[in-house]
């Protein structure tokens, strides 16, 4: 057995915590640089839940089918398994008014990458399009926070907590950021050396291994949450996440290098990751969140499709 299947463990714990630090770090960063904490929430939370996705992104000229397979792979499992497995622990409650405007984007952006996906291949300008669409969403997020009413307390309330140094966190941030390469690059090397040792392609390695190994972090924060009866948590942060990822994650890819599409991923893969998209907003919108049969029906889809691929 070769020892570039270690790759797997090392790039996974370097993905993990660095993407944590960064988190942290650029939290008490944009405090102390006078950035709302508001916006941080909306706009930082979710780039760290998708962290390992766009370090990933940056390898898209090693190993595109990995980039691809982790990308659309993490957008079914993050609702499919993560949802899904979440609502069979505590129902997931919310009201449709306070996350219409994210889990309407999440839609639009699923609905535009899968478009894009159907000439069978992402280049720069494509990529350039869904990057720009990601800052369009960020500024709406921003302009939306500034008539927040709770914002000024959620503000001051952060704020009392931050005591850090900018030069501190400033390291810190540029540290977690490299470790998030170098994590990437060790992940993508074992990845491909565990689709040789296992016979299948790298496609499915990173349809399955590597989008849930990158969706783990999701995973933990969601059950936590769901222990806790805390719902709207976990809805946020995987709307967010699926956005950053049809947006942000593909957009930086496709930057990076040319993506080729398979073309069997057209009937499968892409169509279900928009009816799982779709299935969310309409239980959010009919049925004021996800109970636990809707959930049974997310986890059984997604161990469906899992039986599908490897068949």
């Amino acid at each position: 057995m070769s020892l570039a299947l270690l790759g797997l463990p090392v790039g996974f714990i370097l993905l993990y915590f660095s993407s944590n630090w960064l988190v942290d770090s650029a939290k008490r960063l944009a405090l102390i640089l006078g950035v709302s904490p508001f916006v941080i929430g909306l706009t930082i939370v979710a780039f760290g839940s998708s962290a390992p996705e766009a370090a990933l992104a940056l390898m898209s000229d090693k190993s595109p089918d990995v980039v691809l397979g982790n990308i659309v792979g993490s957008n079914i499992a993050n609702i499919g398994l993560v949802i899904g497995i979440s609502a069979l622990v505590y129902p997931l409650a919310t009201r449709f008014d306070t996350v219409r405007f994210e889990v309407w984007v999440m839609l639009a952006a699923t609905a535009l990458f899968t478009v894009m996906a159907y000439n069978r291949q992402m280049e720069v300008f494509e990529g350039i399009i869904l990057l720009l669409i990601m800052a369009l969403f960020i500024y709406v997020v921003y302009r939306f926070s500034r008539q927040d009413p709770m914002r000024e307390i959620a503000d001051e309330v952060l704020r009392s907590e931050d005591d850090s140094r900018l030069s501190t966190n400033l390291l810190i941030t540029i540290v977690s950021l490299g470790l998030l390469v170098i994590g990437a690059r060790f992940f993508v090397i074992g990845a491909v050396e565990f689709a040789s040792f296992m016979g299948v392609s790298e496609l499915v390695v990173g349809l399955v291994v590597v989008a849930i190994g990158t969706s783990l972090p999701e995973l933990s924060i969601s059950l936590a949450a769901a222990i806790k009866k805390e719902t709207e948590i976990i809805l946020s942060n995987i709307i967010g996440s699926n956005i950053f990822n049809s947006l942000f994650v593909m957009g930086l890819a496709a930057v990076n290098s040319p993506i080729m599409v398979p073309m069997h991923m057209m009937s499968l893969e892409f169509p279900l990751m928009l009816v799982l998209s779709i299935m969310l907003l309409l239980a959010i919108r009919f049925r004021g969140g996800v109970g636990r049969k809707f959930g049974l029906v997310f986890v059984f889809i997604y161990f469906a499709y899992l039986t599908i691929l490897f068949i």
